[in-house]
């Protein structure tokens, strides 16, 4: 009974990092792409945007990383 418990308890730690990770990917996506959309429709503040678009991509990928590295440990 007790390993049924626990491999509930590690299913559940499983799907809530999963969804970190969703989480993740769509708000790397979505803000890069809307920094992209930026770009096109003003190009006065390309730097600016460039820049923004690239500390949202490292702080995704750490996170990304980290929360990979959770799963893997589950695992």
């Amino acid at each position: 009974m007790k390993s049924k418990f626990e491999k509930n308890r590690l299913d559940l730690a499983y799907r809530k990092q999963l969804t970190y990770l969703n989480a993740i990917v769509l708000l790397a996506t979505t803000g890069i792409l809307s920094f992209i959309g930026t770009f096109i429709w003003n190009k006065d503040y390309l730097i600016y945007g460039f820049l923004l678009m690239i500390i949202i991509w490292v702080i995704a990928y750490f996170f990304f990383k980290k929360i990979d590295k959770n799963i893997k440990n589950i695992s």
